[in-house]
């Protein structure tokens, strides 16, 4: 063990923050300005013991504000990265966010215990060799007429948004995790066997077709909402990109992006939930100590809430409101592509020439030319950069960000899409933290330190989970860095638009490391369900992980197929040790997605097995 377990070098910074909160009065605009709270901010760099929690003090209970939201209102306030995008229903570039927010609907959902309910689907019929699916679906559902009236949700309708979503068929589709359905049906188009039955032919079967791929759920907030061809077809794609038509509970009254989205309860009887209340707003609040003001003072009634503050709203008496699910914050490392063909096409794959591979990164490996001019004797190139990555995954301490970071929430994570909670999980595959080793594999690697203390330079990119670089992804970016700059490491936290990092994922030519859970780390995936489909040359053209393997891409394949639930665990052991050793992606904290609620409004908010929170038609009202 280590003596100096928490010499990390996170300094506390404590800033008194004044809040300014415009209320709206009757005739005209009254600012008040209030000092709400004291707020403890991680950042990496001095020394010393630091506060595990904020220091500022809860509010007693019996005084939660009254609601300033109007009769029947919900008003939430979140991070904002979902109201960055579109506020329409276009396929290939959907407001994806409209299924938490009670529009969007899909074939399946999970339920309060299960993933594969079925939504939109009423009923299935799956090939015994496992070739097609024809899927029927639920007649009488409404489309949203608040955009013109589109009737009713037809076969042809939920065949077309799938094959537009699919980049194989549609080159222009930016939707998220789009390239699932490249894997999944490859270029053979959904088809429309009869009004209300499509059918589906598989190109790569996945046993996650229903309980992950179509649903409500699904990995990295890949989206098949259903909304009319009808609309496109008269309006084009300019209009459906701008205006939202599903079949939800609520339809889109009022978007603005960046900003805010308002949603009203539909003005028919919905076919499987009439929405308790009558408005449901989300607003983009980045400031967490602005998110819990605004909930303080009764201007919001549910907030996202930074895991270091819990513990204060908790005190307070505020209600926690979540769907169950945890984060797994990891570090992917791209550039590491290892397979010579793509297996969506059967094409040879041109690396040599490749740009990931024109300048040798210390932590990208390459296997078709192993031999560069800064290997150590007798040592490859892929042996080097496992050894510098391996360095990266023992360098930090999970526990030290767990405690300063996030405030004693949460808990370590150590191969991401693994749950360490899991009864499958084994610690032989956890990644102790031990900086003296680290040093010493980086030496090994043939990377010392030089005069300066500095052995090389490189980027971080803070992904969009957890609100991105603005949210407590962004302060666990920062403590990473600090860790790794202990090993002599110079390391440029990068935390700009996700949007303008994504393409350099999508064609594979970024070799800058990124902090995220890139689709499936969450706690809620069972350990069962086949692993790196977003590691494989099978979801080209969009997006991925930043590395290929062709040993994963053998294992994803066996899962997937795999009907025996005992036999996906032991092949995706396998896939873990693998992980473990090659530290292509280590884990390094999971944090709870939660939000409070004002109890004084809300009595209760009951939701399906999910990300951070979903289904406001289920919110009933004091």
């Amino acid at each position: 063990m280590f003596q100096n377990l928490r010499s990390i070098k996170l300094l506390m910074l404590l800033s008194v923050i004044a809040v300014t909160a415009v209320v709206a009065a009757c005739g005209g605009n009254e600012t008040v300005v209030e000092t709400v709270i004291v707020v403890a901010t991680p950042t990496p760099g001095g020394s010393g013991a630091a506060a595990a929690s904020p220091t500022a003090a809860p509010v007693d209970p019996s005084k939660l504000p009254d609601s300033k939201s109007a009769s029947g209102s919900v008003t939430m306030a979140i991070i904002g990265a979902a109201l960055d995008t579109g506020g329409g229903s276009l396929p290939d570039a959907p407001m994806a966010a409209a299924r938490q927010w009670g529009a969007g609907e899909s074939l399946f959902t999970p339920s309060a215990t299960e993933f594969d309910t079925p939504m939109l689907a009423e009923s299935w019929d799956l090939a015994s060799d496992l070739s097609t699916v024809d899927i029927t679906i639920r007649k009488g559902v409404k489309f949203h007429s608040n955009n013109g009236d589109w009737g009713e949700l037809k076969a042809e309708d939920i065949a077309w948004v799938i094959n537009q979503t699919n980049p194989s068929l549609n080159p222009e589709s930016i939707a998220a995790s789009a390239a699932n359905f490249s894997a999944l049906f490859g270029d053979v188009p959904v088809v429309a066997i009869d009004e209300y039955t499509i059918r589906g032919t598989f190109n790569n079967y996945d046993v996650r077709w229903a309980s992950n791929l179509l649903n409500q759920e699904a990995s990295g907030g890949l989206p098949s909402i259903a909304t009319p061809k009808k609309a496109f077809d008269d309006n084009g794609r300019d209009w459906l990109r701008d205006h939202f038509v599903g079949t939800g509970p609520f339809q889109l009254k009022e978007f603005k992006a960046g900003t805010s989205a308002t949603f009203e309860k539909v003005p028919y009887k919905h076919w499987r939930k009439d929405a308790s209340i009558d408005i449901f707003k989300v607003i983009s609040v980045p400031e967490e100590s602005t998110r819990i003001a605004l909930l303080q003072t009764g201007e919001v009634d549910v907030s996202f809430i930074d895991p270091k503050d819990l513990a204060l709203m908790k005190a307070s008496g505020y209600m926690e409101v979540s769907a169950g699910q945890g984060t797994q914050e990891g570090v992917m490392f791209p550039g590491n592509l290892w397979e010579a063909t793509n297996a969506l096409t059967g094409e040879a794959l041109d690396f040599p020439s490749h740009g990931v591979y024109v300048r040798a990164q210390p932590w990208t490996g390459n296997p078709w030319e192993p031999e560069d001019d800064d290997n150590p004797a007798g040592m490859d190139d892929m042996e080097q950069a496992r050894l510098v990555r391996q360095a990266f995954a023992r360098a930090v301490d999970r526990d030290a960000i767990v405690e300063f970071v996030l405030g004693g929430v949460g808990f370590p994570n150590h191969v991401t899409y693994f749950s360490t909670k899991n009864v499958n999980w084994d610690s032989q595959y956890e990644y102790p933290y031990n900086p003296t080793e680290a040093n010493s594999l980086l030496d090994q690697a043939g990377y010392p330190k030089g005069d300066d203390g500095i052995r090389f330079q490189m980027p971080l990119f803070v992904g969009p989970e957890l609100g991105g670089g603005s949210g407590p992804a962004g302060e666990i970016g920062d403590a990473i860095a600090g860790f790794w700059a202990e090993l002599g490491i110079d390391v440029q936290v990068l935390k700009y638009a996700y949007a303008v990092f994504r393409p350099g994922l999508v064609s594979r030519t970024t070799v800058v490391p990124m902090l995220t859970s890139c689709d499936d780390g969450a706690e809620s995936r069972p350990f069962d369900w086949p692993k790196g489909l977003v590691q494989t040359t099978l979801t080209r053209g969009g997006f991925s992980c930043g590395f290929e393997a062709p040993e994963i891409l053998d294992w994803y394949k066996l899962s997937s197929s795999e009907p025996d639930i005992a036999e996906r665990v032991r092949i995706n052991k396998e896939y873990l040790a693998y992980m473990h050793n090659w530290a292509l992606f280590p884990g390094f904290v999971t944090v709870p997605n939660t939000n409070f609620a004002n109890p004084k409004h809300i009595k209760e908010w009951p939701m399906h097995l999910g990300g951070s929170y979903n289904s406001p038609e289920n919110i009933v009202l004091k």
